[in-house]
This record gives structure tokens, sequence and C-alpha cells, in this order.
């Protein structure tokens, strides 16, 4: 079968006046599943890790239990659910097993309903004893790019860590992310109220190709749980890797993924020495109707007038609904240098609002990276910038909090921990891209 991915690439110019100086140019790449990829969901392989210490009690403890019993109302009999709880001690609740007839449904329901909070936190033996779980429903190896199993999985993989408090031995928590990843595990790492650190959450999901977000109240916990199995059960597209190849001259600048979250991308150059770079950039699954949207910023050369390819973009996926692996779909990016002023049209609208929404992003990040490392003066700057950005685009809500947070440091106090922690994750969020046909 041909045709389950199409490409569509968006320059922020088509047509560029010939310099001779060096020009930045931007390219929307819009990654979408084809409509003539089987419907209907995979069998999901989920666990939900879940905290359950001391500070959980009260409402903590109540929304998760109905967050949690929620999941198996959503869940098809052919899926897979085990659960991990943890305080300073590690329970496999019940291990993976498939949701199976509605008399299995309820008598996971009253297992949940018995969860109760005590005791302290320790992350990591739950993180390995959820993995071992779902490595139970995967072939020997695991099921990421390069396990040598040389079929897609046929299930969709899946660990959800939720947790309200500080754990011991974080390093251990990053060396299991490590190893999610090399199974093809992505985790959703979740984080509730203000005492949890915000910086190992985020780190786990990006290790291991995930998502980390923060959940500012119990009530939001059934919503996060909802999403993440939504998102599962949309998968069409299965280890996606990017293959860009930049036409010689021209240098690829960075790599930004924008929908549906941002964040900055790593691409690993798999040329040899001396040989013009072929970037890599794995992508992992690709939702049905959605996709994956990426920002790419080229350098350009001087060039006389003419039209020249700026690079080969090449993405090789999986087709775990038909059992089809290494699938690809390519497109040329192209630009046309010229002497006509009247040719040169303004920059595309939508691409340069998505621009100013990944600077406003990159800028926030990067503050708080001063932050940690005690330059306030350096943070304080990019705060101020990325108040700029998020005025521009009406973001509102979020540029309040930056503000208040700028107040506090200018002031020589500390950042709050609510703030420092809506900053980290809601500036992932503003790009919303709703207008599909552009």
């Amino acid at each position: 079968m041909a045709g389950e991915l199409s490409i569509r690439p968006t320059l922020s110019r088509v047509n560029i006046p010939v310099m001779n100086v060096q020009q930045l140019v931007y390219c929307l790449l819009e990654l979408r599943p084809a409509e003539v990829i089987p419907q209907g969901s995979l069998p999901l392989n989920l666990c939900l890790v879940l905290d359950h210490s001391g500070s959980m009690s009260g409402s903590k403890i109540e929304n998760l239990r109905d967050a949690t019993n929620l999941v198996l109302d959503m869940l098809q009999p052919q899926d897979y659910i085990s659960i991990i709880i943890f305080n300073n001690r590690t329970e496999v609740a019940f291990p993976s097993q498939q949701i199976g007839d509605e008399v299995r449904r309820s008598e996971l329901k009253l297992r949940v309903a018995r969860l109760s909070a005590g005791g302290g936190t320790n992350m990591a033996p739950a993180m390995e004893a959820g993995l071992i779980e779902l490595r139970k429903q995967m072939p020997a190896g695991g099921v990421g790019p390069g396990s040598g199993s040389g079929t897609p999985s046929a299930m969709v993989h899946r660990l959800v860590l939720l947790t309200d408090g500080i754990t011991e031995k974080e390093k251990r928590c990053l060396e299991q992310a490590e190893q999610a990843a090399r199974l093809g595990v992505p985790i959703t790492a979740l984080g509730i109220g203000t005492d949890w650190n915000d910086k190992l959450m985020q780190d786990i999901a990006r290790r291991s190709g995930g998502e980390a977000d923060y959940i500012a109240s119990p009530e939001q916990i059934r919503a996060h749980f909802v999403r993440t199995v939504q998102q599962m059960q949309s998968v069409a597209l299965q280890h996606a890797l990017m293959r860009v190849r930049p036409a010689l001259g021209n240098e690829v600048r960075s790599i930004y993924r924008v929908h549906p979250l941002i964040s900055h991308l790593n691409p690993d150059n798999a040329s040899a020495p001396g040989q013009h770079p072929t970037l890599l950039v794995p992508l992992g699954e690709l939702e049905r109707g959605y996709g994956q949207t990426l920002l790419v910023e080229f350098v350009l050369p001087s060039r006389p007038a003419g039209s020249y390819r700026i690079a080969q973009i090449e993405v090789e996926y999986d087709v775990p609904q038909t059992g089809l692996i290494a699938q690809r779909a390519g497109v040329d990016v192209l630009v046309t240098y010229t002497h006509d002023p009247a040719a040169i049209s303004p920059p595309d609208q939508r691409v340069m609002d998505i621009v100013e929404k990944v600077s406003a992003f990159k800028l926030q990040t990067r503050a708080l990276e001063d932050l940690e490392a005690g330059n306030v003066q350096a943070a304080t700057q990019k705060l101020r910038g990325a108040l700029t950005h998020l005025l521009n685009q009406g973001d509102a809500e979020l540029a309040a909090t930056v503000q208040r947070e700028l107040e506090n440091l200018e002031k020589g106090r500390v950042m709050s921990s609510e703030g420092r922690k809506t900053i980290r994750f809601e500036s992932g969020k503003t790009v919303r891209l709703d207008d599909r046909s552009g």
C-alpha cells in the first residue's frame, strides 16, 4: 500500500532576493497519516505507575481512583493493563492482563477502590516494575527501532507515571527512562501539586520519547488520563524516522517539533566524515488525523537567480495495522532566488506566527536554565523577551504568569514553584494548529 503519509512543506518565503549574504528560511513540515490506513485502534499495552504516598491523601487519591476507573472503562477487551503503586515501597497492584470481559473489568475496579495513601516516595523501583510488566506483551528485545523484532509491534505501548512528591534516587529514575526508550515505551510523566521536581519529570519524558505535564489540581487528573488513552487509540504509524538531506551549501540550524507540543529535536548526523550531512530525526508515533508538525530553520548561501532545492525530506515508518515496515514518503523543498522585487512576497504569516511561538518557548526554557545556574539577571532578561512574544501572540494567561514571576525576581525573591512549573510546561503548549488546511 502506498501513500500512508503525506508531507506538506510550507516555506516562510518561497521567493527570496539575490543577496551577497546568507539568509534564513523557515520550513513548516506537516506530517499527516493518510485516510487509506485502516480505521480502528491497535491493541494497547498500558502501565499506570501511581504514587500513593502520604501526601496523596484526600482529594488527590480520590480523584486518582476515579481517573483510573475511567481508564478501565475506556480500554477495549483486547487491551492490556497493569498498575504499579508506590510510596517508599513498590507494589504490583495487578500484573499485566487483558481487560477481557466486563467481569474482569469490574474486578479490576474493586482493586482500584482499595487504593489508599501513606508512606514516602521512591519512584525508580516502581518505574522498573512497570517496564517489567510492559515487556510481558513485547517481542524479545522490545519494539523500538533497532530492537531486532523485524515486524511492527502491532500494539501501542505506554507507561504513565504520576507523582506529587520529591523522590529518592533521581539518577535511577533517569536510567529507567533511558531503558524505556530502548524498549520503545514513551513515558507520560505527570506531576500534581507543587512539591515535585519538574525538571526531573521533564527529563524522564524527554529521555523516553514521551511527554511531561503539570497537573495543577486533583480534578484535572481525569483529563490527563483520558488524553493519554485517546492518543494511544489514535496511533496510525509507528517508528517514524525523518531524514533531512540539505543541498550542498545549505545548513540546518535547528529543528523543533511544534505540534502536538513544542520541543527541540537533536538530529543525529548519519554521514561519513567529509560527506555532506544526512540528519536523522526519530519521530516515534504519528496519530491519525493530527500527526506531527515540525519547524526546520535553514541557513541558505548567496546564489545567482534561479530555482534551487533546499533539502530532501524523507520519512520512514511502519504501518502496524497492515504489517508493513520501513515504508517511505518524501518531498523536495524548493526555493527561488530572484532579482525582481515584485516577485518577493511577504513572509508566510502562519509560519512566522509559529516562529514567534517557538522563540517565546526558547526564551522561557533558557530563562529557567539560567535560574538553575544562579544567573538571575540573565533569566529576567530572557523572561522580558518572552513576555513581549507572548503578548504579541495574545497568550494573556501565560503572559500574566511570566509577569508575576518577573516581578518576584526583580524584587529579589525566588520564582514560585507554581510559576516555574506553569512556565516550564505551558510554554510548550502555545502552538494551536486549528486550521489544518492552512
